[in-house]
């Protein structure tokens, strides 16, 4: 975890703040204690110095709305939404949520490639759990997927959430990422979160970038069997059809992915990662 910095407040609308575990553009993460139960929670704390910041809010708000309905270990839940207002208008937000012991995708290690498929496979799960609530989390990427010590991944990070069939209003997502039709301003939805996740599992496996989209000087992905010849038959045809371009060609129930990938997972064997070719933290 990030050491404490001096302007770590020691409390935010009375939870007892622990330290810092990241930032963004208008938000900061903590680890805070509840005065009332002393269970530890994740606490983002966001605020609003203008219109231009209205967007971030926004996006908690949102937060709130989906992981306030979720009951899933693989996706983080929402406890309480708190607002500060000035005059009329919200001008802070703090939203509770369960605290997840776990590293970013992107820096965690696994014993074998049985494990790192087995934790896609929760992954897949809760991404399914998101659509039977009828939402897409839209922004899946290594960053938003808390790997724990028993290696089960967890989604986190539902501020780009958005209902199933919705059309955004602007491109929203991370290039490298991003579906092709989130690109186009199309309909999102669970074939757009296949796409995600493919990408995502592309991305810790070689190291490169299976999406194109807002990405300068991009070049087609090879094939990851050319890359990872360690992998067992099976994994490369999915992951390649969960990036295929057209949605209607991409696997629409993430529950039949998650099968699949415990299927890899199980023709793995005690196969190790190459750690050559992880991303880097």
């Amino acid at each position: 975890m990030v050491s404490s910095q001096p302007t770590t407040p020691r409390e935010i609308h009375g939870y007892r703040v622990i330290e810092p575990i990241g930032e963004g553009a208008a938000s900061r993460l903590y680890v805070v204690s509840d005065p009332r139960s002393r269970r530890l929670h994740a606490l983002k704390h966001v605020t609003s110095r203008g219109a231009r910041d209205r967007r971030f809010l926004a996006q908690v708000e949102r937060e709130f709305e989906v992981g306030s309905k979720v009951d899933h270990p693989a996706v983080r839940s929402a406890r309480r939404l708190l607002r500060y207002r000035e005059i009329v208008r919200t001008s802070e937000l703090a939203l509770i949520l369960d605290f997840v012991d776990g590293v970013p995708l992107d820096s965690a290690r696994f014993e074998d490639l049985r494990g790192l498929f087995e934790c896609f496979a929760t992954v897949a799960e809760g991404l399914r759990h998101l659509h039977e609530l009828g939402f897409a989390h839209a922004d899946l990427k290594p960053g938003n997927i808390l790997v724990g010590t028993d290696g089960r991944g967890t989604i986190i990070d539902l501020g780009q959430a958005c209902r199933l069939g919705e059309r955004k209003s602007r491109i929203q997502g991370t290039p490298g990422f991003l579906a092709p039709e989130q690109v186009a301003l199309g309909a999102i939805d669970e074939r757009t979160d296949a796409f995600l996740l493919g990408a995502t599992i592309y991305r810790y496996l070689t190291g490169r970038y299976a999406s194109g989209e807002m990405v300068e000087d991009a070049t087609p992905a090879p094939p990851l069997r050319r890359i990872r010849r360690d992998l067992p038959s099976g994994a490369d045809e999915l992951i390649h059809a969960c990036l295929e371009a057209a949605p209607d060609r991409r696997p629409g129930d993430l529950a039949v992915v998650a099968e699949r990938l415990r299927a890899v997972a199980e023709h793995c064997g005690g196969t190790e990662p190459s750690s050559s070719l992880r991303v880097s933290a």
